[in-house]
């Protein structure tokens, strides 16, 4: 089992990296936000994954917290960090049960997360409770339109179905806006706004690869004998479909930052 989430993770890594510009653009976007006066900037990332959104913060000298609840995952990240871990603290830990103590950072970074988790107002406590009176709570996410990949995307979800199994889809969307509501319940004034767009080319066997190691939260309630058998079916399926798996298509993507800053 470890292995196979070693190998999950290294496919995360390669499939969801951004491109160095975005990567440097969105880093950027971090930065100005966080904009700590009179002291270095201590940032803590929930669910830091293999970190394509703190390494180019850690590159810029932030003391970085990188939090996640996946070994796999930090053990990715601490390889890729070897030369910048100096100011870098790997915590392995679930993001409900934050090991800090209370108002200990200038600023939360959570990229893709509260979709994740059942009980997300705890985590979203946790987080708040950590930053400091200044801090800043720094939300992301991705728009992606693909059409190749979204047709990928909704036969699985079709063979799936076939096995019995129902996925549920637009939860990220329907969380990100329960977290607004609940950060403007308390008081808390949120703002987005887009930081970058680009395009970028992926192929049909990258997205597969992508369905097939469960890169995308839709795909983990899924028993992992209905996900193989769905998945033979669907590389059959895509290879008579369309045809050359290594083919590129277009990806355009658009990256989000949402900042609220404590009082």
């Amino acid at each position: 089992m470890a292995s196979a989430l070693l190998r999950a993770a290294y496919a995360y890594d390669r499939l969801r990296a951004y491109p160095p510009e975005v990567a440097g653009r969105i880093a950027t976007a971090i930065g100005h936000a966080v904009a700590a006066r009179g002291e270095e900037p201590v940032l803590l990332e929930l669910g830091v994954g293999t970190g394509r959104i703190a390494l180019p913060l850690i590159a810029r000298g932030y003391r970085y917290l990188a939090l996640d609840c996946d070994p796999a995952m930090l053990e990715v990240f601490q390889k890729k960090a070897a030369g910048v871990m100096r100011k870098v603290r790997l915590l392995l830990a679930d993001a409900r049960e934050i090991p800090l103590p209370d108002e200990s950072v200038h600023g939360v970074i959570a990229v893709h997360l509260w979709h994740l988790l059942p009980d997300w107002p705890k985590a979203l406590a946790e987080a708040l409770r950590v930053l400091k009176p200044s801090g800043v709570l720094l939300e992301g996410w991705e728009r992606v339109e693909a059409e190749p990949e979204c047709r990928l995307q909704e036969r699985w979800r079709e063979l799936v179905a076939e096995e019995g199994v129902s996925v549920e889809r637009g939860l990220h969307g329907r969380r990100r806006a329960e977290v607004e509501e609940a950060l403007r319940r308390l008081g808390l004034r949120p703002r987005t706004r887009e930081v970058v767009a680009w395009r970028e080319e992926r192929t049909p066997r990258e997205a597969l690869e992508a369905l097939a190691y469960r890169l995308y939260s839709f795909t983990k309630g899924v028993p992992e004998e209905a996900h193989a058998r769905a998945m033979e079916r669907l590389w059959a399926w895509a290879e008579a479909e369309l045809g050359d798996l290594d083919r590129p298509f277009s990806v355009e993507k658009r990256f989000f930052l949402r900042s609220t800053r404590l009082s």
